[in-house]
């Protein structure tokens, strides 16, 4: 756990060190352009690309960002991200009894990314990509050594993840930014429940407001 911590304080420390460079460097020459400063969040669904009888239809995913505007087009994020991937599944155990359990993969995930965006009045479509690590609650069953029980347990993993995709934002006032993403996650984490990928698709809507 001191492990996840660590990485988490240097990928914002990192994050924090590109702005500073940036700002300092915003500075020099008539052209430059301060920095911009919002604060974004979001909800929406997640959709895994992998069809699976034990994978629900659809998952819960929430979005928090920090979003640094540099120049006209360009733009990074610091981004904390959680999912919850739904799943059933059924279990024999040793007796012979069926054991049937529907719950949800916790995952959440934190990182940095980059984008392009355009400006068409109002409207300014963007597109991006981005790393980060994700942290897994991964259930598996157990029998026990001692008795008939079954025992339902979770083991948290870490994964380094990809993901990009692209978006569109309309500005309705100075404070007040709405934003609608598509995202495609590359998300290398392997259950019991589901022996392969938990790759998927995410459709988020939010806001996002300046912070200074």
């Amino acid at each position: 756990m001191n492990m996840r911590i660590s990485i988490m304080l240097s990928v914002i420390g990192l994050l924090f060190t590109c702005a500073s460079q940036a700002q300092a460097q915003a500075g020099v020459g008539e052209k430059s352009r301060k920095l911009l400063y919002y604060f974004n969040g979001g909800i929406g669904v997640y959709i895994p690309t992998a069809t699976h009888s034990a994978l629900g239809e659809t998952g819960f995913a929430s979005s928090f960002q920090f979003q640094i505007d540099y120049k006209k087009h360009l733009f990074g994020r610091l981004f904390f991200d959680q999912y919850n991937i739904a799943f059933h599944t059924r279990y024999t155990a040793r007796d012979g009894a069926n054991l049937y359990i529907n719950g949800k993969i916790p995952s959440t995930m934190i990182g940095i990314e980059s984008g392009y965006r355009w400006h068409i009045k109002r409207f300014s479509p963007y597109v991006y990509g981005g790393l980060g690590i994700a942290i897994t609650d991964v259930p598996f069953l157990q029998d026990s050594e001692t008795s008939k029980d079954v025992v339902l347990t979770t083991d948290s993993q870490s994964a380094l993840a990809f993901r990009s995709g692209i978006g569109i934002t309309y500005k309705i006032s100075k404070m007040f930014i709405l934003y609608m993403e598509s995202q495609y996650l590359s998300f290398p984490v392997t259950t019991q429940v589901y022996n392969g990928s938990l790759s998927g698709v995410s459709l988020q809507i939010g806001f996002k407001t300046p912070l200074q």
